[in-house]
């Protein structure tokens, strides 16, 4: 894949992170700041500064549950950008990859004499070496790297290449891509939308908590 390709998905993969970011982490500041203003006066009616207390902590703590949940969101919707558009891209970025560092992988040769636990290791080498490139590969591949047994796959296709001579590296390569892009399932990769509303529910339950029960119970 062309390096400027690469660099634009990446790019459009960062900005839907740090969208969710910012917007989930805005929004909890928002949310929170309206349940204070909303419930003082309840969680103070009592003699107990307890409850007015607890609501406050409330209120500065959530919001990291939602810069939380805002990452975990933006990289599950960056991932399914990248499987639904991009899917070919990624998989023949990864196999480029693998080829420029491990060429000899991809030889009959080689393959028919290592071990899994090698071809193994170099994958993993490479994919950990590509996560660190920068923040946003981190999230994208080590996140790709829990859901998806890709090791797996890439080591499958080598220990199954076909006799010597009969296949090029190009090809072998073209067989582990397309063997990579079956694997990525974009449906297996949406947002769970759920995951905010019960974060939303909680927050405000404990909101009211703070502001209804604790009142009664330390009067």
């Amino acid at each position: 894949m062309a390096i400027k390709t690469i660099l634009n998905v990446s790019a459009l993969a960062g900005v839907k992170i740090t969208s969710r970011l910012i917007g989930y982490t805005a929004f909890g500041v928002f949310l929170n700041l309206v349940l204070l203003l909303f419930f003082t006066s309840w969680a103070g009616r009592g003699h107990s500064g307890l409850p007015l207390l607890v609501l406050c902590v409330v209120t500065l703590l959530a919001p990291i549950l939602y810069f939380l949940m805002g990452k975990k969101q933006g990289i599950a919707a960056a991932l399914h950008f990248l499987a639904e558009r991009h899917g070919s891209d990624l998989s023949q970025f990864v196999v480029s990859k693998l080829t420029d560092n491990y060429p000899q992988l991809l030889d009959k040769a080689h393959s028919a004499g290592s071990t899994s636990a090698v071809i193994h290791e170099k994958i993993s080498a490479q994919l950990n070496k590509m996560s660190e490139q920068s923040t946003v590969n981190k999230m994208v591949f080590g996140t790709l790297l829990q859901k998806f047994d890709f090791i797996s796959v890439i080591s499958r296709v080598l220990e199954n290449n076909p006799a010597a001579g009969s296949e090029s590296r190009e090809e072998t390569a073209d067989r582990i891509a397309r063997a990579l892009q079956e694997k990525l399932n974009a449906n297996d990769l949406k947002p769970d939308l759920q995951a905010p509303a019960r974060l939303v529910a909680g927050n405000i339950a404990a909101a009211l908590f703070c502001a209804s029960i604790l009142p009664v119970i330390f009067r």
